[in-house]
């Protein structure tokens, strides 16, 4: 492998320049980084003013998250290329790890000259000007950037957020409201404007805030922990508290934004950089392990999954996620054992049962699976739409284990729960086993809506936008299922 070859320095001596370069460029074609990032090192030690080398070697390195040395190689890549975009960019988000803002908004200035750039950049340079003195200026500069359609989704909630850290209450409220009506299903919006509702010392509007969410949404773990928060009287911190931690927010947003639309290799940079300035940012963390995955690195998300902290009331969808993962290569047992682990601890965890009985679906388990799945419904008190999925892939265990009565009530259950969403269902039914069927031919040729959409709503909750982002349609979060892929 070449990601083992990578890890011996002693081995790359014996390879030439060329071969370092063209063993880095099947490590990149594979989206292995680290063994890309670490042959291009070798090759540019060997040919040190080629400049494709140098910039190849420096985005290797950045994607790899290792920020500190990519802020080195920025400085030599500017040496070549005053221009350089992304240079410009790492070397103003490491300013503002320095807290040396008038340095970040210089280098950020210079980075202005792509749909993606200019927007981060504008946004990060406001972020330098979060205080009482300044804050006027930072949102002026965020208003006077054009556009695509889909900027206004960044612009509002952050022009708000900065508002909010320098005091400026009475513009920060107008700000979240315009914000929250452009979108009331963001998670981010959601969290940040109940939030500020909350130290208005506004529980009542702030609750209504999340209960919105929750009835699109339901059982959110940060909405869950904030409902809670302000039902036991306690007033919610400021979500953003920093320009260190705005910057991070921006880095985030647009990282995990780009992740879902396709540009993946932009999306790790990003993701990278945010996490430069909050290491343990809980939504950065997910999203990139999400991008891992995506980029089919499940060891990698893994690995990413594991830095959430212990504290964070997402920690137990890392674990979960992690399990899938562990059981995606081969290492099943340690996926069951950590999923009963999570079970143990709460019985009336239906994600951990409902991962777990996806586990044993997909190694064809099928008595197994229908005796999990009918733990995870006897947790449902008040049946919901969402549900439908749980008696979907309890119909097809029960199925597959030749039990047909107990599959084809199933599926009619799922049949109804599923099928008047979809506008799918006539207004009167009748029995029989060929209705079960079709129920379950449907429910397979639709089967893609509940696997990578419900995750990337925890992630982002539901988001409406124009131009070059589309909708992300969501259902209620669910783990994803190896055996339906």
């Amino acid at each position: 492998m070449l990601s083992a070859q990578a890890q011996s320095r002693d081995g790359f001596s014996r390879i030439s320049p060329s071969g370092s370069y063209l063993a880095a460029r099947h490590a990149g074609g594979q989206r292995d980084a680290a063994a890309a990032a670490s042959y291009y090192r070798a090759a540019l030690r060997g040919d040190p003013r080629n400049n494709e080398l140098l910039g190849r070697t420096f985005l290797a390195v950045l994607a790899n998250g290792e920020v500190d040395e990519g802020v080195r190689l920025a400085e030599r890549v500017l040496q070549v290329d005053k221009n350089d975009r992304i240079a410009r960019l790492v070397l103003g988000v490491r300013a503002i790890k320095q807290k040396q803002y008038p340095v970040a908004r210089r280098e950020l200035a210079q980075s202005i000259r792509g749909p993606i750039t200019d927007l981060a950049a504008t946004l990060l340079s406001a972020w330098t000007m979060a205080n009482p003195s300044e804050a006027k200026q930072a949102t002026d500069s965020i208003d006077k950037l054009a556009g695509a359609d889909w900027y206004a989704i960044f612009k509002e909630l952050h022009a708000a957020l900065i508002l909010d850290v320098a005091g400026q209450k009475k513009e920060a409220a107008k700000r979240f409201e315009r914000r929250y009506k452009l979108d009331p299903m963001a998670l981010r919006v959601v969290q940040s404007y109940g939030s500020f509702l909350s130290r208005q010392g506004n529980n009542a509007d702030a609750l209504k805030v999340f209960a919105a969410f929750e009835e699109a949404l339901p059982r959110h773990p940060l909405i869950v922990e904030a409902t809670n928060e302000l039902k036991a009287g306690k007033k919610l911190p400021l979500m953003v508290d920093t320009p260190k931690a705005g910057a991070a927010e921006v880095l985030y947003g647009l990282g995990a934004a780009l992740g879902r639309h396709g540009g993946e290799d932009l999306g790790l940079i990003y993701l990278q950089l945010s996490l430069y300035l909050a290491p343990s940012h809980p939504l950065a963390l997910l999203s990139l392990g999400d991008l891992y995955e995506a980029m089919k690195k499940p060891e990698l998300a893994n690995k990413t999954y594991e830095r959430l902290p212990l504290n964070s009331p997402l920690h137990r969808n890392a674990q979960i996620q992690l399990a899938l993962n562990l059981d995606s290569l081969d290492r099943t047992d340690e996926a069951k054992a950590s999923l009963e682990k999570l079970i143990a601890a709460n019985p009336g965890d239906l994600e951990a049962i409902m991962a777990l009985g996806n586990v044993l679906r997909g190694r064809k388990q099928f008595a197994e699976c229908a005796d999990v799945y009918s733990k995870g419904v006897d947790t449902i008190s008040k049946p919901e739409k969402s549900n439908w999925v749980i008696y979907y892939f309890r119909g097809i265990c029960f199925e597959r284990a030749k039990q047909w009565a107990k599959a084809e009530a199933d599926l009619k259950k799922s049949l109804h729960r599923r099928l008047p969403r979809l506008g799918l269902l006539p207004a009167r039914q009748h029995g029989g086993g060929g209705q079960a069927a079709r129920a379950r031919r449907r429910a397979q040729a639709r089967g893609s809506d509940h696997q990578r959409s419900p995750r990337r709503c925890l992630l982002a909750g539901r988001t409406r936008a124009g131009g070059a982002f589309p909708v992300v349609a969501c259902a209620r979060p669910q783990a994803g299922a190896r055996g339906s892929r």
